[in-house]
């Protein structure tokens, strides 16, 4: 492919070579694949002092043809999207012991080593320049936010949200939308559900612990001693293990949906698990995670649905056509191959005129492809052209993946639903769910 030259860009300096040299061999990145590849080849072009365009990226790290490398291929994008989170990571977790940091500048596809502490001073002595004095008020690192929302996630309370008070223009027409308004500008409670899953052991001589089970029929203590009433020989083989684990996905969309949140809020988060009716009746909810992991929410959601699950999680199928949607990610990850995922969102009133969110899919491919496509201003104005104006509604989305990455998702079909129904006697559809 010719590359197309580009205006000279800024030499790296020893800094940023060194801080090159500590990312890549940290591990952050992995020890191969397209995301170390994509960090090479952006440290290999900023070093030169060149800019490659998208569709270079496209073709010389993803291996795309010149023809396909032109058309509008998102796989650039979403892996400089992931690679930025990756370094958000990174410094969060090592820190800048020199002073700076390696930063992927907003539209701009080159590696640059930043002083973020000069850039806040810079910026506020611009503001002061132009503003009169104001009380101080504290900056807050993106990265920062997102790692303490996961971190946040089995404690309990994220108040810490509440400190996203300075949302850009963005962030304030997200919340805006007709898809979030209802929730950003409500003064209920919020309550962040988390899909979680509920592990125990399975024991040899009842001493040593062979190795950990997930069964879907199986979701707490109480529900595994109940399980050996009639087969007095598991208790001796299979014990609580007091372990539950999250999907790798919440922490992604947790950090996605955090600009919605105000100052000021009560948000809490909770296991899905842990979730009572009193809860569901008094808090709006955002729920994140895998279908599987629904908890208590899972007969409200599918009660009016128009979907319902098929013979496992990974497979969603449509009552009225009876087409069948099956995740491919479970046998294509592993691989280069590409695959479909599919995700599933719905917004309907709560008991007491609550809302009630559910962003979810079959795997962690799907939650993460909904969570990007309906908190980004510009492919949530593409799925709203999808989706119905009433406000109970649910969509089906197909998400293209590429090594547990999300490449592209789409909304395939959208149906209104009936909110209040679903707490009614009105409530059609006995929801029966797969044990796998």
């Amino acid at each position: 492919m010719t590359v197309t030259p580009t205006e000279p860009a800024t030499m790296l300096d020893s800094a940023a070579t060194a801080e090159i040299a500590r990312v890549r061999e940290s591990g952050v990145l992995g020890a191969s694949g397209r995301l170390l590849e994509l960090f090479e080849y952006l440290a290999a072009s900023s070093a030169e002092g060149r800019t490659p365009k998208e569709a270079e990226i496209a073709h010389a790290v993803f291996g795309k043809s010149e023809n396909d490398a032109l058309r509008d291929d998102p796989v650039a994008r979403v892996y400089i999207h992931r690679l930025r989170k990756r370094l958000d990571d990174f410094y969060l977790r090592h820190g800048m012991p020199a002073g700076v940091r390696l930063d992927i500048p907003k539209g701009d596809y080159r590696i640059a080593c930043i002083n973020p502490h000069a850039a806040e001073s810079a910026e506020a002595d611009a503001i002061a320049a132009v503003e009169p004095a104001a009380p101080a008020k504290r900056k807050f690192s993106w990265g920062l936010i997102a790692a303490c929302i996961a971190a946040f996630a089995v404690v309990g309370n994220v108040a810490a949200w509440a400190l996203l008070a300075n949302r850009g223009g963005v962030e304030r027409e997200l919340a805006s939308t007709d898809v979030w308004a209802s929730i950003a500008e409500s003064k209920r409670p919020l309550l962040i559900v988390v899909g979680d899953y509920y592990m125990f052991g399975e024991y040899e001589d009842r001493v040593v612990l062979k190795r950990l089970v997930r069964d879907f029929a199986i979701n707490s203590k109480e529900e595994l001693v109940y399980s050996q009433r009639n087969t007095p020989d598991d208790l001796e083989r299979y014990s609580d293990v007091a372990m539950q684990y999250l999907p790798a996905s919440a922490a992604f969309a947790l950090a996605d949906l955090a600009p919605l949140l105000r100052e000021g809020r009560d948000v809490q988060v909770t296991l899905a698990s842990e979730l009572t009716p009193d809860r569901m009746k008094s808090n709006d909810i955002i729920y994140v995670g895998l279908l599987s992991g629904l908890g208590p929410l899972r007969d409200p959601v599918f009660s009016q649905s128009r979907f319902r699950m098929g013979q496992s999680y990974d497979q969603i199928i449509d009552r009225q056509t009876g087409r069948s949607y099956t995740s491919e990610a479970f046998l294509a990850a592993p691989s280069d191959q590409m695959y479909r995922d599919y995700g599933f969102f719905s917004s309907f009133e709560g008991p007491t005129g609550n809302r009630i969110v559910i962003l979810s899919g079959s795997r962690d491919t799907a939650v993460m492809g909904v969570a990007e496509a309906v908190t980004q201003i510009d492919r949530l104005a593409r799925v709203a052209e999808k989706t119905p104006n009433d406000a109970d509604f649910e969509a089906l989305f197909e998400v293209k993946g590429q090594k547990h990455v999300n490449l592209e998702a789409q909304v395939l079909a959208a149906y209104p639903l009936n909110g209040s129904a679903i707490w009614s006697n009105e409530r059609v559809n006995a929801a029966k769910y797969p044990a796998k």
